[in-house]
């Protein structure tokens, strides 16, 4: 009887706990169409990247501050006989306060790392590696914060080299002037049981700007920066050592849905040890190999709701003295019970259309 008794008062005392928690779903869709046209280009080939993404994820809150977040991410990519081409796993702990965020575990990169340009990530890796699989931690929001964080990307086997990213980046706001900085360490090691074949690599890149950054209120905003890349290519076992610097800068500009996006580099030629380790040591745009760059993007945003957005690009690439052109589709929607109170709403005059 007093063992009966006991049970119930657990169970009592329970369910203000359950109370407390809440429960979270979505299911989304993201489609992206991606065609190059690289022909003229010794940096990198031109193909027709395709694929649709199907991404399923469930949550439990508690304390309004903790979530934990579990999911499944299927990649199916149009003309391949198989039914599911990759399949992911979404699987993280949430920590969040208005201005603190904390994250461990496989979450999507796009989600805590929107300030890197391709620069430093080119847009294929997020388009089939979406997800970050590490700690990502950040003080502050939007106009002023710092973040810290770790991808893990390589688990030392037999087969498999090991290779993980450390990075830094934040932004100082006052008015519409600024200054930012993003940057990471790419560590590429050997395997498990060691493999004397292979040695150990490392990338080190740091880009740090200045500039002004202004937004309205009738949808336009508009971004001017510039400032310094600089880094750190080595091989250990081969002994070279590289250290490239070079000028950027960054003007953007957007009205009504229509904007364009630039960014220039010139200095010394980078990725100088591509030829030995391509795509495993650089995850960067291939376009900086030369000493020389200019990436220029225009696009539409055919779609901005809660839960659809719709995006059409035209982006040219100047490089080794040639136009090199791009044309990108990317449809994203989602439906759930995820609220996102800092979406802003806009409303173009073309998205009658799909009303």
């Amino acid at each position: 009887m007093r063992n009966r008794l006991a049970f119930v008062l657990f169970i009592l005392c329970m369910i203000p706990a359950l109370h407390a928690q809440e429960y979270r779903w979505g299911v989304g869709l993201d489609y992206f169409f991606d065609n190059r046209e690289y022909k003229k280009s010794s940096f990198t080939d031109p193909q027709t990247l395709h694929g649709i993404w199907l991404n399923m994820l469930g949550g439990v809150t508690w304390d309004s501050t903790h979530t934990i977040y579990a999911g499944v991410n299927l990649l199916k990519i149009p003309g391949m006989r198989k039914a599911v081409n990759k399949t992911d796993v979404t699987l993280y702990y949430q920590y969040k306060k208005p201005k603190i965020l904390l994250r461990a575990g496989a979450f999507p990169r796009k989600e805590v790392l929107p300030n890197y340009s391709d620069f430093f990530f080119r847009d294929s890796v997020n388009l089939f590696m979406p997800l970050m699989q590490g700690v990502f931690w950040q003080i502050g929001k939007d106009a002023n914060f710092f973040n810290a964080w770790m991808d893990w990307t390589g688990y030392a086997t037999a087969n498999t080299r090991e290779s993980f990213y450390l990075g830094f980046s934040g932004k100082a706001s006052r008015g519409i002037l600024f200054a930012d900085f993003q940057s990471y360490l790419f560590h590429y090691a050997g395997t498990f049981p060691e493999n004397p074949a292979y040695g150990v690599s490392e990338q080190i890149q740091g880009m740090a700007s200045a500039g002004l950054e202004y937004e309205a209120a009738n949808s336009f905003k508009g971004l001017l920066s510039a400032g310094i890349f600089a880094g750190l290519e080595r091989d250990r076992k081969a002994g070279e050592s590289y250290k490239p610097v070079g000028f950027t800068a960054r003007a953007d500009a957007e009205l009504y849905g229509i904007g364009t996006e630039n960014r220039f580099y010139t200095g010394d030629a980078r990725m100088r040890l591509f030829p030995v380790y391509g795509g495993n040591l650089y995850w960067g745009s291939p376009f900086l190999r030369g000493s020389t760059y200019l990436q220029s993007k225009w696009y539409i945003r055919l779609l901005e709701s809660d839960h659809a957005s719709a995006r059409i690009n035209c982006n040219l690439h100047f490089s080794e003295g040639h136009i090199l052109f791009q044309q990108t589709l990317s449809i994203t929607a989602n439906i759930g019970n995820f609220l996102n109170p800092e979406k802003k709403k806009v409303n173009y005059p073309w998205m009658r259309i799909f009303r």
